[in-house]
């Protein structure tokens, strides 16, 4: 009824807030008849004020488990639409702590573990603790010195949302350019399991096949380069029977080599053609997919060069456009590994973020060749030959980095020295004194900026990875329970805070350590303060009550003395009635014996 009408919404709230929170009745659920709810109705239409609204008033006034189904089932479009999460995901909806005797909250063994489960119902997991951890975990240790750590349980209750959108969650996610989604610690621990579950070990498969192909291409690269070195230096007098024995073993190792190397990447052409047939347009939006497809094409043209082409210049190229390839597809899958995928992701963070520095530098080192073009009329340099045309470009930027060459100056006109060396400290005091101080700023503040969002960006990297894998799954692996449950559980230490370390990197890592703390404090403090002020306001409320009492029984006792009062009254009022009616009637009686007594006299 009042789902489209946000006036009516915050009014409704108003009049909520007023309210005892316990007296308050459901005010939203699921509809039997397969109707939309109002959330369901905000989410189709896009309207975030409302669904903002809504949201608020379930985690007020509903925060139970039970109605985790209202959001569970819409989490994805809340994503998709940017919804901020934040209190959704702390609050009791759609995690549950486990609290039970049979789940020790002491152990020897502090690993942190996140296990699926199939559940049809939350509390189920009750009696599920031999069945998840007691095979995982280590056996409680006899020895007294061993250290007993405090442990907790959770569950996530999303079971929409893991198992029959299986692969939707990682999808919007991974498109999600809001990276407070990735620094929470359910979205965390839903992409840990599924990385670890099925993602990591197709990885490391495919990384221990690239390797095979690495080490092979590095030793042909070696090989190659030194044998072609020596038969160069071939006498040009040896028979002909002699070369043709010096070099047909350079021949099979190279084929050899190039033919292992080929059996690999055509492993990789097969999975990127798959790829491409299920993203199909989406494939080329992403920028690593373009160096595994040009790296297969240039390896191919290397192999046919190397075997038809006599002309070294080029096959030189594309030999050094195959290394840097290759080491791009090694970086690619270096970022399986947590310590490796910080690095690969902190160089590609720093270069994207100094981009606009890096042109305006280009442009000074542009003005400033230039200059000396026009300045030395273009004179060719000795150490420069080859590239004569950008001699003076790359003198500009040898100038930014200290190298300074000031043997032409001399040669000058008069005039035309001092201008030369009005420009030489131009471009010293420009290019190398200012510009190498502003490049060490702006890397060093690009570094905190990376910092400060590595944990967010390293979760959307395996959740981008993740996507990938999920698409390469049959429909009937896709209902496979034990890769897609529908509950996940999380056993870890209390109070760990070892997994966000890098959350808490860069200069910000103090603030936001003191903002947490002094927000918790103060959270802490108002509870108190609040809880104090409630018991005072509920004794005086009984106080109230008693005086209330005390009066009531003496009004009651007031009115029990009226009422006897009045009774007697009554009572009285009719004994007065029956007297006044026989003094009638003998009135009455006396007056009918004057009346006769006077008739006798008469007579």
């Amino acid at each position: 009824m009042f789902q489209n009408n946000l006036i009516a919404l915050e009014t409704i709230i108003k009049q909520l807030s007023l309210k005892d929170k316990e007296s308050i009745p459901i005010l939203i659920c699921s509809n039997l008849f397969g109707n939309l709810t109002p959330l369901d109705f905000s989410i189709k239409n896009h309207q975030q004020k409302i669904i903002n609204t809504i949201l608020s008033v379930i985690l007020k006034y509903q925060d139970h488990l039970v109605f985790n189904q209202l959001i569970d089932k819409n989490l994805c479009e809340l994503i998709k639409q940017q919804i901020d999460l934040q209190e959704y995901f702390d609050s009791n909806l759609p995690q549950y702590q486990i609290l039970d005797p049979q789940f020790t909250n002491q152990h020897s063994d502090e690993r942190e573990l996140i296990i699926g489960i199939n559940l049809r119902h939350p509390k189920d997991i009750h009696q599920k603790y031999d069945d998840l951890l007691i095979k995982k975990l280590s056996q409680l240790s006899q020895n007294e010195d061993d250290p007993m750590v405090s442990i907790e349980y959770h569950m996530i209750n999303l079971p929409i949302t893991l198992q029959n959108q299986p692969t939707k969650l990682m999808k919007v996610l991974s498109e999600s350019d809001k990276p407070e989604y990735f620094e929470n610690k359910i979205i965390q621990s839903i992409i840990n399991f599924k990385w670890n579950q099925y993602t990591k070990s197709f990885y490391q498969q495919n990384f221990q096949i690239y390797l095979i192909f690495m080490v092979f291409f590095i030793f042909d690269i070696f090989y190659t380069t030194y044998t072609s070195k020596q038969n160069d230096k071939i006498d040009e007098q040896l028979s002909a029977q002699t070369e043709v024995e010096e070099t047909r073993p350079n021949i099979w190792v190279k084929t050899s080599t190039k033919i292992i190397c080929s059996i690999v990447l055509l492993y990789f052409l097969i999975h990127e053609i798959r790829q491409i047939r299920i993203q199909k347009s989406s494939y080329f939006s992403d920028g690593w997919n373009y160096f595994d497809f040009f790296h297969i094409i240039s390896f191919a043209t290397f192999c046919i060069m190397e075997f038809t082409v006599n002309d070294k210049v080029n096959l030189i190229l594309i030999e050094i456009l195959v290394i840097i390839l290759s080491f791009m597809k090694l970086f690619f899958f270096l970022r399986i590994y947590d310590g490796f995928s910080f690095l690969v992701q902190m160089m590609a963070g720093v270069f994207k973020d100094i981009k606009y520095f890096i042109s305006f530098f280009l442009i000074m080192i542009l003005q400033f060749g230039m200059i000396l073009l026009v300045l030395f009329k273009a004179e060719e340099i000795d150490e420069y030959n080859g590239v004569n045309g950008m001699a003076y470009f790359l003198m500009a930027f040898r100038i930014s980095s200290g190298d300074f060459q000031l043997d032409n100056y001399q040669n000058q006109g008069s005039l035309l020295v001092i201008v030369s060396w009005i420009i030489w400290i131009s471009a010293v005091f420009t290019l190398n004194i200012v510009f190498m101080n502003f490049i060490i700023a702006v890397i060093s503040e690009s570094y905190e900026r990376v910092m400060q969002k590595l944990v967010a960006e390293s979760y959307k990297v395996k959740a981008n990875m993740i996507v990938e894998r999920e698409q390469l799954f049959t429909s009937s692996e896709l209902l496979n329970k034990e890769m897609f449950p529908n509950y996940i559980v999380i056993r870890g230490q209390i109070n760990n805070n070892n997994n966000e370390s890098g959350e808490w990197q860069g200069f910000i890592k103090d603030l936001k350590y003191t903002i947490r703390t002094s927000a918790a404090k103060s959270k802490q403090e108002l509870i108190q303060n609040n809880n104090s002020q409630y018991s005072k306001i509920s004794s005086a409320i009984i106080d109230a009550q008693t005086q209330k009492h005390k009066k009531n029984s003496k009004n009651d006792e007031i009115q029990v003395q009226f009422g006897q009062l009045k009774q007697q009254l009554l009572e009285n009022d009719k004994e007065n009635k029956e007297n006044y009616q026989k003094l009638a009637n003998e009135m009455d009686f006396i007056k009918s014996q004057i009346s006769q007594i006077l008739k006798t006299v008469q007579q």
